[in-house]
C-alpha cells in the first residue's frame, strides 16, 4: 500500500490505483494547514487512512518521509517510498479536474509562503530587540561612568560605598545634595547607610548650588529611564521567546536563548549547528586566536551566563558547557520544527549531569 498527500487530500494506492481517499474541505486556509502539519508530522486525512488500513489487516505501508510518524503510535511500519506519485493522476482517477490543482497550488502556495515570512518577521524581531537591549547596556554603562565622575566632585566617597550602578543613580536622584544622607532614609543595609552618613560629615567634596544638584539629578533620572526602558525590553523578549522558541526559553532562560539565536541569526540557523558551535556562540575572538597560536581554546561563549555554568569550579566548566549545549541544541531543534514541549525532560537530564559532577 501507497499512502500519498498533496493538494486535493490524502489517497492510499495499491499498483497505482486509488483504493481509498480523504479529499481536503473547499477551503484554501484548511488546506494550508492541513499541508503545513504534513511537513512537520502528520495530517487528520492521513490519519484517518492510516487507521483505516490498520483496522483491515495491513501492516506495513510506503509514505513520503516516515519520520513524520515517528512517535505516533499507529500499530502499523512506515516504509521510505520510492518513487513519487502524480498528482494530476490521481486527479483524474478520483473524477477531479487537473485545472483544481493548478488553482489551489496557486492560492494554497500564497498562503503557506506569507505564514513562512511572518514567522521569520518574529524571528528577525527578537534578534533586533537583543541588539537594542545591547546597545541600552552599553549606553548606560557610559552614562553611569559619566554621572559617578560628575557627581563625585560632590560626594566622592558614595562612589566607593556603592558598587551598583542602579542603586547609585536612583540615590543621586532621590537625594540630590550629599547633606540629604544625614536625613533621609535610603534603600541600603544599616551598616552601609551609616557608612554613608559618616562620609557626608567628612566628605572631601566641593559643595554643590542648587541648580548643579538639580542638573546632576535631571541627569540620573534620564538614566532611570533607560533602566526603565532595559526592564520593558526583556520583558518583551521574554514573551516573543515564549512564542517562538518556548523549550528554548524555558531551558535556557528567555533572554540567554534570545541572545543564542541573535548570535546565529536566526531560531532555524541555530536548529542546524552543531552542539560544538553552540558552545563557543559568542566567543569567536578567543577560537580564532587559539586556531592561529593553538593555545587555549574556549570552553564555552554566551553560555557561561547560565548560572550552573558560570558557578561551576574551573576545571568541570567545558563539561558542563558541552551538556548544556547539546541539549540547548535539542531543544531549538524542537522549537525550530514545531516539535513537543521537551524543555523539563531537558532540564532535569542537565541538573543530573551538574550533581554527577560536585
Amino acid at each position: 500500500m501507497r499512502l500519498s498527500t498533496n493538494i486535493l487530500g490524502s489517497f492510499v494506492l495499491r499498483d497505482g490505483k486509488i483504493v481509498l481517499k480523504k479529499l481536503f474541505p473547499d477551503d484554501v486556509g484548511r488546506i494550508a494547514a492541513s499541508l503545513g502539519e504534513c511537513g512537520e508530522k502528520y495530517c487528520q486525512t492521513e490519519s484517518d487512512l492510516i487507521e483505516e488500513l490498520i483496522s483491515t489487516g495491513n501492516t506495513k505501508v510506503e509514505v513520503d518521509y516516515p519520520h513524520r510518524f515517528m512517535g505516533s503510535g499507529f500499530d502499523i511500519d512506515f516504509i521510505e517510498a520510492k518513487e513519487r506519485v502524480d498528482p494530476y493522476e490521481l486527479a483524474v482517477q478520483a473524477n477531479l479536474s487537473p485545472k483544481l490543482i493548478d488553482e489551489r497550488f496557486i492560492q494554497v502556495n500564497e498562503l503557506l509562503t506569507t505564514a513562512g515570512m511572518r514567522e521569520v518577521e518574529r524571528d528577525m524581531i527578537l534578534i533586533q530587540n537583543v541588539g537594542a537591549l545591547d546597545d541600552l547596556d552599553e549606553v548606560i554603562n557610559r552614562l553611569i561612568e559619566r554621572l559617578r565622575e560628575w557627581y563625585s566632585i560632590h560626594f566622592p566617597e558614595l562612589d566607593d560605598t556603592i558598587s551598583n550602578h542602579q542603586l547609585y543613580t536612583q540615590l543621586v536622584f532621590e537625594v540630590g545634595h550629599r547633606s540629604g544622607f544625614e536625613q533621609k532614609k535610603i534603600g541600603v543595609d544599616d551598616r552601609t547607610c551609616e557608612r554613608i552618613k559618616q562620609s557626608c560629615i567628612n566628605s572631601l567634596g566641593v559643595d554643590f548650588t542648587e541648580s548643579d544638584v538639580n542638573a546632576v539629578k535631571n541627569y540620573a533620572e534620564k538614566i532611570l529611564d533607560m533602566y526603565k526602558l532595559k526592564a520593558e525590553t526583556e520583558t518583551y523578549i521574554e514573551g516573543v521567546m515564549a512564542e517562538v522558541s518556548p523549550n528554548l526559553a524555558e531551558f535556557a532562560g528567555a533572554l540567554l536563548g534570545a541572545r543564542l539565536i541573535a548570535l546565529a541569526h536566526g531560531l532555524k540557523r541555530l536548529s542546524t549547528l552543531p552542539a560544538g558551535t553552540i558552545q563557543i556562540l559568542g566567543a569567536e575572538d578567543a577560537f580564532f586566536r587559539f586556531l592561529k597560536t593553538g593555545k587555549n581554546p574556549p570552553k564555552h561563549g554566551i553560555i557561561f551566563q547560565y548560572p550552573d555554568i558560570r558557578g561551576a569550579p574551573r576545571h568541570t566548566r567545558g563539561k558542563l558547557a558541552r551538556t548544556f549545549a547539546a541539549k540547548a541544541a535539542i531543544a531549538s531543534r524542537a522549537d525550530a520544527f514545531k516539535g513537543k514541549q521537551i524543555a523539563p525532560q531537558l532540564i532535569q537530564q542537565f541538573k543530573k549531569r551538574v550533581q554527577s559532577l560536585k
